[in-house]
């Protein structure tokens, strides 16, 4: 039953919450018939030449999503009247097996489907020559100019010869006042030491941030409660597979208070670079999960799960803590929610090496970064009627469609003109099998889409609508939130300004495959994952750890450090 189950829940979309914030001030509705649109700055912009309407013949574009998933059902109700309203049928191919093998094989034969959703093989795309170039065609479609026109400079950053060829479908939020609306920074889903609200509750809604202290915690629960619902209970995973395996090596960086750059360090005095997973401070938080391995916190197993696995033993509620993302785990933790384990859920602890508070990646007013999206391939069929198409997607009364349904039937306008929904529609809205079935939330969310808030003052989706985020919070959530002062997961962390720059790891994956850089980036990533999870089961781990150092020698880690410190001072903004 979990593995369907979790196999049903591929597609959730729990990513909007916590993603940072943009610039631009106002979401209006842009349609055809509006002479004017408004810019970044909140002026009033010409309005760019719109294509004649085309008749709405039908036609269908094929496109493969690099991720898994699972396509919505023919009959869903919101994707059939999307269908009639434009005569566009998308047939998605989601990924099955191995990543590096499917995107080899579709490059090597040049086939291409219409549109691509790159995902981590962004990089691998790009430099095949995949995607169309896009920036003579963006300003004639009024909502998709609307919608990248400030960050134009950031989509041509992430190809070598500076033209657009992917489109951010994450990160455009809109508001409606000036600064940050601190209400809306809810829901995070990012890096942190995620650990069971029900080891907290136990430890008297302790938040331990140092290091020890905290698997000091889950060591003393995990020795209380050798069992959780009749299974053994599972300290700390550490999953290290395939491209996830940032479970495994990207810890340290947030320990000594670095945001998600992936491989580095970047110093924000100077932004001065360094790999760290052989510095001193990585040792220390390996010599540390090495010692659980030994006290039995850590299972040896959780080296070899894969990613499937993984998800399924978090499911089980018996997974006390793991260092991941949420996005990443969020169909397991969906399974716990469906069936009403809310203390076995997750928050955000931002542990540090010296207790200090650290915001991980809470960071606001990062907008779009470059790279992260989707692209029309070079065999795409009409080119024109696919960008007619993402315009369409973007307008807000079908933004409205696909987050929060049909008036009347998935949500209300109460008096204040708020829009509400009834306990039966929340809790369609928490069944993963509902929303892919009658929603068109997973189908939008492979396109650009409106974060933040509408034009009326409502927000994009319903989980970052004040009103219904506190109304459909459980009651156990909203007490044990209410134990810390919080009214959100997100408050576990403290709410940080942008760094300024992309983060790095968007900077590596869209690198060309003939830098030397990338080969560096390969390598270290190889040795990475082939050695650490030793490390971490050593008897000897200062052998162990002396080993796994010495490698660092034989590969040109400065001449990486040096190239990626040249990108990140040419794309600093601040």
């Amino acid at each position: 039953m979990k593995k369907v189950k979790l196999i049903a829940l591929l597609l959730v979309a729990v990513m909007i919450f916590g993603v940072a914030t943009a610039c631009s001030k106002t979401s209006q509705d842009q349609t055809d018939d509006q002479p004017k649109q408004t810019d970044s700055s909140g002026g009033d912009v010409t309005q760019p030449d719109v294509p004649e309407d085309k008749p709405k013949e039908p036609i269908t574009f094929t496109m493969f999503q690099a991720d898994p998933g699972e396509p919505p059902p023919e009959d869903n109700k919101i994707i059939k009247r999307i269908r009639e309203m434009t005569g566009v049928t998308v047939e998605i191919e989601y990924l099955v097996g191995d990543m590096e093998q499917k995107v080899g094989i579709m490059i090597a034969g040049g086939d291409y489907p219409d549109l691509i959703g790159p995902g981590q093989a962004r990089g691998q795309f790009l430099n095949a020559g995949a995607f169309v170039a896009l920036d003579d065609y963006l300003p004639k479609y009024p909502n998709l100019w609307k919608h990248y026109e400030p960050f134009i400079d950031t989509l041509r950053s992430v190809s070598s010869d500076g033209k657009i060829y992917i489109m951010d479908i994450w990160g455009r939020d809109y508001w409606l006042n000036d600064g940050e609306d601190t209400q809306y920074q809810v829901g995070y889903n990012g890096p942190a030491f995620w650990t069971q609200k029900d080891v907290l509750a136990w430890d008297n809604y302790s938040n331990p941030r140092q290091l020890d202290a905290y698997f000091d915690l889950l060591l003393r629960y995990y020795k209380a409660h050798p069992t959780i619902d009749g299974q053994p209970t599972l300290g700390f995973e550490v999953h290290s597979q395939d491209w996830r395996s940032f479970c495994l090596k990207n810890a340290p960086q947030h320990l000594i208070g670095g945001r998600n750059e992936g491989d580095v360090v970047v110093r924000p005095d100077d932004l001065t670079v360094e790999i760290y997973q052989n510095k001193d401070y990585a040792k220390t938080y390996y010599k540390k999960l090495n010692e659980m391995f030994k006290q039995g916190l850590i299972s040896p197993e959780t080296f070899s799960r894969n990613y499937d696995e993984y998800l399924s033993v978090l499911s089980t509620g018996r997974v006390l803590g793991m260092f991941d993302q949420q996005w990443n785990f969020q169909q397991a933790e969906s399974v716990l929610i469906s069936e009403g384990k809310y203390e076995r859920t997750y928050v955000p602890i931002g542990v540090s090496l010296d207790g200090s508070e650290v915001p991980y990646n809470r960071y606001k007013s990062e907008g779009i970064i470059g790279g992260n999206g989707m692209g029309i391939s070079v065999k795409c069929k009409d080119v024109e009627r696919a960008l007619e198409f993402l315009d369409f997607m973007l307008r807000e009364d079908i933004q409205k469609l696909c987050f929060w349904g049909i008036e009347g039937e998935d949500y209300y306008v109460d008096e204040n003109g708020r829009y509400r929904r009834t306990e039966e529609q929340r809790n369609n809205f928490n069944n993963p099998d509902w929303v892919k079935a009658h929603s068109g939330i997973n189908f939008a969310n492979l396109f650009p889409k409106i974060e933040g808030r509408y034009s009326d003052g409502n927000a994009a989706n319903a989980g970052i609508q004040p009103e219904e985020r506190i109304e459909g919070m459980s009651e156990y959530d909203k007490e044990f939130l209410g134990k810390y002062g919080f009214s959100d997961r997100s408050e576990f962390l403290p709410l940080a300004e942008y760094a300024g720059y992309p983060e790095v790891w968007s900077i590596f994956s869209t690198m060309d495959e003939d830098n030397p850089v990338k080969e560096i980036f390969n390598e270290l990533t190889d040795l990475q994952n082939r050695y650490l999870p030793n490390v971490i089961m050593a008897d000897d781990f200062e052998a162990a750890w002396a080993e796994y150092a010495a490698r660092y020698e034989n590969v040109n880690y400065p001449l990486l450090e040096a190239e990626i410190e040249k990108e990140i001072k040419a794309r600093y903004k601040k």
